[in-house]
C-alpha cells in the first residue's frame, strides 16, 4: 500500500476525469501573501485617511487665517486712506509678500472647500447638478473661494507695479485710477475671502 507524500494533496477535476496534485505548502504561501497584501491595502488606506484629516485641520486654519488677514489688511488702508504717493511708498515692500499669501492661501481654500462639497456630494444619490442644488452652502463656498482666487490672480500685474514702484515711478504715470481700481479689487477679494470662511463655519 503506497503512501501519501507529506504536505500533498489530490483534488478532484472539475470534470470528474482523475485527480490533479497539488502542494499545501503553495496553497499555505498564496493565502499568507492575500493576507499580507490585504494588510498592506488596510494601511494604505489607514494612512490616506490621516493625511485627509489632517489636511481638513491645517485648512480649517488656513480658512480663517485668510479671512482675518483679508479683513486687516482692507481696513488698514480704508483706514489710514493715504495719498496716492505715500500708499505706493509705504506699500510697495508688502505687495509681493501680501500677493503670495494670498495666493498660497486662497489655492488651498479653494481646494479644501472643493473637497468638503465632494464629500458632501457623495453622500447624495443625485447626480452632480441635483447635488449642487441639495447643498447650497457648500456650493457657494466654493464659488466665493474660486472667485477670491480669480480677483487674486487678477491683481498680480498691479501688484507686480507696487512692488517695482521704486526701480521705475514711470509706471504709476496713471497713479490714481490703477491704485482705485485695485483698491476696489481687493476690497471684493476681502469680502469674497471673509463670506467663505463664515459659510464654511455654517456648514459645520
Amino acid at each position: 500500500m503506497g503512501g501519501v507524500s507529506a504536505g500533498v494533496v489530490y483534488h478532484e477535476k472539475d470534470d470528474g476525469t482523475g485527480f490533479v496534485r497539488k502542494n499545501v505548502n503553495d496553497q499555505e504561501s498564496t493565502v499568507n501573501l492575500v493576507e499580507r497584501n490585504t494588510i498592506i491595502e488596510l494601511s494604505t488606506l489607514d494612512v490616506s485617511y490621516s493625511l485627509q484629516n489632517w489636511f481638513f485641520v491645517f485648512s480649517l486654519f488656513i480658512h480663517g487665517l485668510l479671512a482675518g488677514f483679508a479683513a486687516w489688511q482692507t481696513l488698514q488702508i480704508y483706514i489710514e486712506n493715504k495719498s496716492n504717493v505715500d500708499f505706493l511708498t509705504e506699500y510697495k515692500s508688502l505687495a509681493w509678500p501680501a500677493a503670495s499669501a494670498y495666493f498660497v492661501c486662497t489655492a488651498i481654500c479653494t481646494v479644501s472647500s472643493l473637497d468638503i462639497l465632494e464629500v458632501a456630494l457623495s453622500h447624495s444619490k443625485d447626480d452632480i447638478l441635483g447635488g449642487l442644488i441639495r447643498y447650497p452652502t457648500h456650493t457657494l463656498t466654493v464659488s466665493f473661494y474660486v472667485l477670491a482666487l480669480i480677483l487674486t490672480c487678477g491683481l498680480a500685474s498691479i501688484d507686480d507695479k507696487l512692488s517695482l514702484y521704486s526701480l521705475d515711478n514711470t509706471l504709476w504715470e496713471d497713479a490714481a485710477s490703477d491704485i482705485q481700481m485695485w483698491k476696489i479689487i481687493n476690497t471684493l477679494r476681502m469680502f469674497f475671502s471673509v463670506l467663505g470662511f463664515l459659510l464654511l463655519c455654517y456648514c459645520f
